[in-house]
């Protein structure tokens, strides 16, 4: 970033390419409605039964609580780097630099075995309806989805987002459909309300109790996640300290009721007396609903697959591609990842970077277990202690922030008391998701009981990484990891600078 006389900074991504509905749909895609509406259905189904909806319900006010602090914090510093600029001003760049660490086990890692376990799906449904076996079509759809996606990413984020909205549309709407199949014509127990009833979680055999419903809180958070997706695009949207904020806002909203509304519905058309069909249901609850009820129009729910794959894809490389670009601006990643095509002003070397990470983190997984479980383990429990990682970091930053920085805007129910809620309900839920702290029943299996080792492995070689740094005297990029675009006046990138080159002589 250079520095204007004004005192103003400056990008050389494309400034205003992006109005508020297409950054929503970043987020909306990110999200990943038809993938968080059916993929997950049987999991969080087993673990809550009945009130699987419910725990959505919970998750909504959760993730509304995390959307909050990212709320607060872009409207106060609008960057590529997100999560990395908002720690890195508040709480010294190193743990920023740890925090978009983690974050990429989040939005770069998700993409590679998004693709993979579409792949697996369509061959799995070829096999089932036509006896037609493509065992290597999970490879195919990593190689095909990194590619296009790249593509996609390199002509520039003005085709992104227009493609973005007409994927985003095409799935929303088929899995609106299935949805409303389902109340239509409901299952053993009919239409009812008891999805949302407290007193049915853990009463019977079919789920795993209060501590199940309890993980499937955490999972239904996953299922939320891509709502931060517009933090890293706001160099490059219209007014980002007023869009940024309330595409938030508006994706945790929009896909919080949309998911509410899939899971009830397809609890329904199996039948709310019928858990257990859910629970042990050889296909996706989804896709099963589809075939007893559309006939030879379940093939539209892989077309509402194919819309969610691509679009996750994109928009995770989107968000993946801005984070090295500012990484790299800021020399905290190696330059190269700071180059900016001169004419589409797309970070190219970034894009080539994310799509080789996509083909590799999609093939490698899948070769070593199968791209099912490689989905499951990475997208659904890597991730989410990754990202949970990066959000309780966030709330500690913006209660920092507001207090040191903007003490006449610190507001005790927005940056103190939500931050530490949200805080708090995340690390309770993960201790209950785990050895020693989760019932026997509730423990995850191997290879899923290694989720944690892998986060704590990546987590040391980040610090590994900073400690190299330190010993060969590499800290010019402390000193501006806290900048943000567009601060109307010098004095708060004077303080940034400040206290960047003050952690610096620490070194």
């Amino acid at each position: 970033m250079a520095e204007t006389t004004a005192g103003r900074m400056q990008t050389d991504l494309k400034p205003n390419s992006l109005g508020l509905l297409g950054v929503t749909m970043q987020a909306i895609t990110h999200i990943a409605p038809a993938i968080a509406a059916l993929f997950f259905t049987q999991f969080l189904v087993t673990l809550a039964g009945v009130t699987a909806p419910l725990a959505y319900v919970a998750a909504v006010v959760l993730v509304l609580m995390l959307g909050n602090t990212l709320i607060q914090l872009s409207r106060a510093l609008p960057s590529a780097g997100g999560y990395y600029t908002y720690v890195s001003r508040a709480l010294g760049a190193r743990l920023g630099f740890l925090t978009s660490w983690m974050f990429i086990l989040y939005s770069p890692m998700a993409g590679g075995v998004v693709c993979g376990f579409f792949g697996f799906i369509v061959a799995g449904e070829l096999k089932a309806a036509y006896n037609v076996d493509f065992p290597w079509l999970w490879a195919a759809a990593v190689i095909v989805g990194a590619v296009s996606v790249a593509i996609f990413q390199y002509i520039g984020i003005e085709l992104s987002a227009r493609t973005l909205l007409i994927t985003g549309g095409i799935e929303i709407l088929i899995v609106l459909a299935l949805a409303i199949t389902g109340f239509a014509s409901p299952g053993p127990g009919g239409f009812s309300f008891a999805v949302f009833n407290p007193g049915n979680i853990g009463n019977n055999t079919t789920t795993l109790g209060v501590a199940g419903f309890t993980l499937g809180i955490i999972l239904a958070v996953q299922g939320l996640t891509g709502w931060e997706a517009a933090a890293p695009l706001a160099e490059e949207t219209q007014d980002p300290k007023t869009n940024t904020p309330r595409s938030v806002l508006l994706s945790i909203l929009i896909l919080g009721v949309f998911l509410v509304f899939t899971y009830w519905g397809v609890i329904t058309g199996f039948g709310v007396d019928n858990i257990k069909g859910i629970q042990g249901s050889p296909d996706l609850p989804g896709l099963a609903l589809a075939h007893a009820k559309w006939g030879a129009g379940w093939w539209l729910i892989l077309l509402a697959f194919l819309s969610s794959t691509f679009a996750v894809t994109l928009a995770t490389a989107n968000v993946s591609t801005r984070m090295w670009y500012a990484l790299g601006r800021n020399g905290a990643f190696p330059t190269f990842f700071a180059k900016v095509h001169p004419t589409h002003r797309t970070p190219t070397n970034a894009i080539y970077a994310q799509a080789i990470l996509t083909l590799a983190s999609g093939l490698i997984a899948g070769f070593i277990w199968n791209s099912q479980v490689a989905f499951f383990l990475l997208s659904g429990l890597v991730l989410v202690i990754g990202v949970a990682f990066v959000y309780i970091a966030a709330n500690f930053a913006v209660t920092v922030y507001y207090w040191r920085e903007r003490r006449a805007e610190f507001n005790w129910l927005w940056h103190g008391i939500l931050p530490a809620a949200a805080t708090l309900i995340l690390l309770y839920a993960l201790a209950q998701s785990y050895p020693p702290f989760c019932p026997a029943v509730n423990c995850p299996v191997d290879p899923y009981l290694k989720a944690p080792l892998v986060d704590i492995v990546w987590l040391v070689i980040g610090v590994a990484i900073l400690l190299f740094y330190s010993a060969t005297g590499k800290s010019e990029w402390i000193k501006t990891a806290g900048a943000a675009l567009g601060e109307e006046s010098g004095d708060d990138i004077g303080m940034a600078r400040a206290r960047g080159e003050q952690e610096s002589a620490r070194v």
